[in-house]
C-alpha cells in the first residue's frame, strides 16, 4: 500500500488470517492486501510459544499444589470431640515447603533498592509527594519578635524613618 496516504479506504479483516488485513477503495473495487509491517522473527515466536508453556506449566502446578492443599483429611472418630486433621509432616518437609513459598512472591523477590529511579524533572506536574523530593523545600520564615519587646537602645524599628 506504499504511495497510498490520503486515500479512503475500506478495510476487512479476517480473523482466521491475522497476519494481513485485505484493502479496498471506498467504491468497494480490492486494492490488495496489506501484511504485517513489523511482524515477529521465527526466534521471536519460539521463544514466545516457549515462554507461555512454561508458564502454563508453571500455573498447572501451582493449581495442583492449592488443590492437595485444599483438601485436608480428618481422622475418623466415634465420640463428640473436635476434629482432628491427619497429614503428619516432618520438619525438613515443612522447611523446603517454606523455603519454596519465599520464591513464588514476587513482590520480594523484587529488589526495589537495587536501582532507584530517577526524580522527575522540575519542570514536570508531579503529585505533591513526589514533588517534594525533587523542589526544594520553601524558605522558612524567621521567628516573629514579641510585640511587646522594646528596640534595643540607638537602633531605629523597621518602619521609622528618623
Amino acid at each position: 500500500m506504499t504511495g497510498q496516504a490520503g486515500r479512503k479506504v475500506r478495510v476487512r479483516y479476517m480473523p482466521h488470517h491475522d497476519h494481513e488485513i485485505e484493502v479496498c477503495d471506498a467504491r468497494g473495487r480490492h486494492l490488495g492486501p496489506a501484511h504485517l509491517a513489523d511482524a515477529a522473527t521465527p526466534e521471536q515466536l519460539q521463544a514466545l510459544r516457549e515462554a507461555r508453556a512454561e508458564r502454563a506449566r508453571r500455573l498447572r502446578a501451582d493449581a495442583k499444589a492449592a488443590e492437595r492443599l485444599r483438601r485436608q483429611r480428618f481422622a475418623p472418630t466415634t465420640s463428640a470431640e473436635p476434629a482432628q486433621r491427619l497429614g503428619a509432616v516432618t520438619a525438613a518437609q515443612a522447611d523446603r515447603e517454606l523455603a519454596a513459598a519465599d520464591y513464588t512472591d514476587v513482590a520480594r523477590l523484587a529488589l526495589p533498592d537495587l536501582i532507584p529511579p530517577a526524580p522527575p524533572p522540575a519542570h514536570w506536574r508531579t503529585p505533591p509527594a513526589l514533588a517534594a523530593g525533587t523542589a526544594s523545600p520553601p524558605p522558612v520564615p524567621a521567628p516573629a519578635e514579641p510585640a511587646d519587646t522594646l528596640p534595643e537602645p540607638g537602633t531605629h524599628p523597621a518602619g521609622d524613618a528618623s
